[in-house]
C-alpha cells in the first residue's frame, strides 16, 4: 500500500488528491464569480473521468493521447486531471488555435478522445472538429463542454470505429509521460514535446517552496495553462494547495484586474509586457501582491526594480526542459535584477558557443514520433536551448533566441534587449522588436509598439528615450504606433507576422 501511494503521489493526478485530503474545504479554482473547493474540484475530475472513459467505450486509455481545446477555467483544469486519472496523456490546446493548426496538432496528436468548448470568442467548434476528426481514425469521441466543466447533453459525437493496426499505430505511451505540449511552430509545423509526471510534480514542489506558497494565497493565473509555462504554474498551485484564479487573457487587463482584486491574489505570474502594462495602468502598484515569476523575455533593469518590491522573481525555461532556472528571495539584489537566477536542484547547465545547454530530469525524453528532430537538439544527453548566454558565479544570464539574432552593419543585437528598454518608457505598454532586410545595413530594427491609452507618445518621442539608454546601432530604423500586437496562441509576439508588415 505504501508503495501505491508513493507512484500515486509521484504524478500530476497524485498532487489533487493529496490537496484534496490535507484540506477538502479550502478553495481550489475561482472563475468568474464561482469559487470551488478542493473536494468540489476532485468531484469534477471523477465525473469528467467518467465521462471519458463512457465514451471511450470500455477501450484501455492507458498512455492513450486525450486533446483538450479549453481557455484557462475549470473545464480545462478538470479535464487535464481527469486524464491523468485515467492513466491517460493530456494534449492540451490553447481555444484560440483555429483550423489550419488544429487540423496539423491533432493529425499529428491522433488522440483517442478530444474534449473541448463549444465555442469561443465566437468560434464555433462544434462545427470544426466532426470535419477535422473525420478523416482521424485514432479518435473514438469528441465531448463539448461548459466553461465550468459541465459536458452539454446529447454532444458526444462518436467517430468510427478504430482497427488494431489503426489502434497500435496511435498505441499508448509510457506511464511516465504526462502530457504533449505543441510548439508554437513560428518556423514550420509544431512539434510536440513530451513533458514527464517527475519534471512537473518535482518543479512543482521547488517552485512552491522558493514562493512559499500555503492554502492561504491565491495564485492569478493568466498565462495559458495550455503552454508549459502556465502547466507549471498550475501544478505549483495545485501542489501547495492554493487557490488559483483563472482568467483568459483579453485585449484589456480589466478582467484580470478585477479577479485579482474580488479573490485576494497574492501571487502573479506573466511575462515582463503584461507587468509592465499593468503597473503602467496602476501607479500605486499591485495592493497584495508579494510574488510570483516573471517568464518569457528578459526585465529591463528598471521593471525588475518594481517587480523586486512586488516580490516577483525571473524564471527561466522552455518547453523542452520546463523550468531551468530561478532567482530566489535571498539573491543579491544585483542578481535578482539582471538575471535568470541559478538551476533548479539537479539541473545541469553548461555554455557550448555561448549557446545554453540543458542536462536533467526535467528535460523532455524527445520530440513526438520525431526522432530526426530529436536528436538535432541533442547532444550527449545535453539539450541545446538555442538561447545565448552568460554564466557569472552559477547565475545565467540570457542574451536572446540565437534565431532572432540580427546583424546590423557588423554588429550584432538582440531584440529583446531593445524591447525591454521600450517598455520601461511609463507610456509603453507592449513593444515588439523585429529585424528586416536592408541593402546598406544588412539588417535593421523596427518596433511595433502599444502605446497607453490617452497618452501624447510619439515615435520621436520614444526613440529620444531609447536613444539615452542603449547604442546607436541597436536603436530601432522605425518606430509604429499600432492598437495591438497579433500575438501567438502562447500569448508572445508573432514576429513573423511583424515582419511580414
Amino acid at each position: 500500500m505504501a508503495d501505491a501511494s508513493a507512484e500515486a503521489n509521484a504524478t500530476i493526478g497524485g498532487l489533487l488528491v493529496a490537496a484534496s485530503s490535507r484540506g477538502g474545504d479550502d478553495r481550489a479554482l475561482c472563475f468568474g464569480g464561482e469559487t470551488q473547493t478542493y473536494a468540489a474540484l476532485n468531484g469534477l475530475v471523477e465525473r469528467l473521468a467518467g465521462d471519458l472513459a463512457s465514451a471511450a467505450g470500455g477501450s484501455d486509455l492507458h498512455g492513450a493521447r486525450i486533446a483538450v481545446i479549453a481557455p484557462n477555467s475549470p473545464l480545462l483544469v478538470g479535464a487535464l486531471f481527469a486524464a491523468w486519472r485515467l492513466g491517460a496523456v493530456a494534449v492540451p490546446l490553447n481555444a484560440r488555435l483555429r483550423e489550419h493548426e488544429l487540423s496539423a496538432i491533432l493529425g499529428d496528436a491522433e488522440p483517442a478522445l478530444i474534449v473541448s468548448v463549444r465555442d469561443h470568442l465566437g468560434y464555433a467548434f462544434t462545427g470544426l472538429l466532426p470535419r477535422l476528426v473525420g478523416d482521424l481514425r485514432s479518435v473514438r469521441a469528441s465531448l463539448f463542454a461548459d466553461l465550468d466543466g459541465a459536458i452539454a447533453p446529447g454532444s458526444t459525437a462518436k467517430q468510427h470505429g478504430v482497427t488494431s493496426d489503426e489502434a497500435a499505430r496511435a498505441g499508448g505511451m509510457g506511464p511516465q509521460i504526462a502530457a504533449v505540449l505543441y510548439t508554437s511552430g513560428t518556423t514550420g509545423t509544431p512539434k510536440g514535446v513530451l513533458v514527464t509526471h517527475g519534471r512537473e510534480v518535482a518543479t512543482a514542489r521547488e517552485l512552491a517552496s522558493v514562493l512559499a506558497l500555503s492554502s492561504d494565497d491565491g495564485v492569478a493565473l493568466i498565462v495559458p495553462i495550455s503552454h508549459a509555462f502556465g502547466l507549471t504554474c498550475l501544478v505549483t498551485t495545485i501542489a501547495a494547495g492554493a487557490r488559483a484564479i483563472l482568467v483568459e487573457s483579453t485585449t484589456t487587463n480589466r478582467p484580470l484586474l478585477a479577479a485579482m482584486d474580488e479573490h485576494a491574489a497574492t501571487v502573479l505570474h506573466g511575462s515582463p509586457a503584461l507587468f509592465s502594462a499593468l503597473l503602467t495602468s496602476r501607479a500605486e502598484g499591485l495592493a497584495g501582491v508579494r510574488g510570483g515569476f516573471a517568464a518569457g523575455a528578459p526585465s529591463s533593469p528598471e521593471l525588475q526594480e518594481r517587480l523586486d518590491d512586488l516580490g516577483v522573481l525571473n524564471l527561466y525555461g522552455l518547453t523542452e526542459a520546463g523550468a531551468v532556472a530561478c532567482c530566489r528571495r535571498d539573491d543579491p539584489p544585483e542578481q535578482r535584477r539582471t538575471t535568470a537566477g541559478r538551476p533548479l536542484p539537479g539541473t545541469e547547465v553548461r555554455l557550448v558557443e555561448n549557446e545554453l545547454e540543458v542536462r536533467g530530469p526535467g528535460v523532455t525524453p524527445g520530440y513526438y514520433r520525431r526522432p530526426d528532430e530529436t536528436a538535432a537538439v541533442f547532444d550527449g544527453g545535453w539539450l541545446k536551448t538555442g538561447d545565448l548566454a552568460e554564466i557569472d558565479d552559477g547565475y545565467i544570464r540570457i542574451a536572446g533566441r540565437r534565431k532572432e539574432l540580427v546583424h546590423i552593419a557588423g554588429f550584432n543585437v538582440f531584440p529583446a534587449e531593445v524591447e525591454a528598454v521600450l517598455l520601461s518608457h511609463p507610456d509603453v505598454v507592449q513593444a515588439a522588436v523585429v529585424g528586416v532586410e536592408d541593402e546598406r545595413m544588412g539588417e535593421t530594427l523596427r518596433a511595433f509598439v502599444v502605446p497607453r491609452p490617452g497618452s501624447d507618445l510619439t515615435p520621436g518621442i520614444l526613440l529620444g528615450f531609447a536613444r539615452a539608454r542603449i547604442a546607436g546601432y541597436k536603436l530601432p530604423y522605425a518606430i509604429r504606433l499600432v492598437p495591438d500586437l497579433p500575438l501567438l496562441p502562447s500569448g508572445k509576439p508573432d514576429r513573423r507576422a511583424l515582419a511580414a508588415r
